[in-house]
């Protein structure tokens, strides 16, 4: 009797398990809109990946994770991964959980995002002392310093076409963005302001960057375009606003409000300026990245 209600047991594990696994080799091939974030779990960052049309949760199996990214497939993350000294960028596979660790350096290494067209991943890290944004292959070879500078470079985002990185950098007087021809090194500078504008995201058309900044005092949310450098608010409250990411239709922005010590999601629609918070489940929710495929 024993032996049948152990091996009934493991068997419904194993069920239960192919199960979960099968979901998400369906979202894979039938995309859903799909987001990853990090959350705390008894005080320890972690990072959820959540379809959002079937309502299925992933939890990864590693402590200390932010800065998610998708492969353009969606079948994969890239991650920051903090160490005990410095930090790493990983990869996780998200059906097999297969975790493959592509920086080697002790130093820190930061803000993975993955090219569109899926053949680079770049990041941030001070590996060789200053702070440059770098690209590596998704398996970790051919790695590349894409800005070579003594200032401090960080926060890369790619742009639709894979061609251009947009980044913040301090080489000015403040932290303005940035962007970098990939293929010629050619440097563009967007903003010029004495408050810091950072964290950009590349609009799906390739017209706009959005980035949050505390030009007006607070930290807030701005758009600019690409064609005239004309920068325009998009939510300006009192309130600490960071992280926007555009949603993959390009009709709305994500970004997280520090709200009483806890982060929340919120949506932006571009046409109306309609704000709602995401339902995420999650009491605590920051670092959010869509899958844009």
């Amino acid at each position: 009797m024993c032996r049948s209600a152990l091996f009934l047991g493991a068997l419904i594990f194993v069920v239960a398990l192919v199960l979960i696994l099968l979901r998400f080799l369906i979202a894979a091939a039938f995309p859903s809109p799909m987001v990853a974030y990090m959350t705390l779990e008894d005080g320890l960052p972690i990072v959820i990946a959540h379809d959002l049309q079937q309502n299925l949760k992933r939890r990864l199996d590693h402590l200390y994770l932010t800065d998610p990214s998708f492969s353009p497939d969606g079948t994969k993350l890239a991650l920051t991964h903090y160490l005990r000294v410095g930090s790493e960028i990983i990869t996780i596979d998200l059906a097999s959980g297969a975790t493959a660790t592509l920086t080697d350096s002790n130093a820190i290494a930061e803000s993975p995002a993955w090219s569109p067209d899926g053949d680079w991943i770049a990041y941030a890290s001070n590996r060789e002392g200053d702070n440059n944004i770098y690209i590596t292959r998704p398996d970790g070879r051919d790695l590349r310093r894409v800005t070579p500078h003594r200032a401090g470079d960080r926060e890369p985002a790619w742009s639709p076409d894979s061609a251009m990185i947009a980044f913040s950098s301090n080489r000015e007087d403040g932290w303005d963005l940035y962007t970098v021809e990939l293929a010629s090194g050619e440097l563009r500078q967007l903003t010029r302001h004495p408050a810091p504008d950072t964290a950009p995201d590349w609009s799906p058309d390739g017209s706009r960057i959005v980035f949050a900044s505390r030009r007006d005092g607070a930290s807030a949310i701005y758009l600019l375009e690409l064609e005239t450098l004309a920068v325009s608010p998009l939510v300006v409250e009192s309130r600490y606003d960071s992280l926007p990411k555009w949603t993959p239709d390009g009709q709305a922005v994500t970004f997280a409000r520090s709200v009483d010590g806890l982060s929340r999601i919120m949506r932006v629609a571009l046409e109306t300026g309609e704000l709602s918070e995401m339902e995420l489940g999650e009491s605590d929710a920051d670092s959010l990245a869509w899958r844009r495929g």
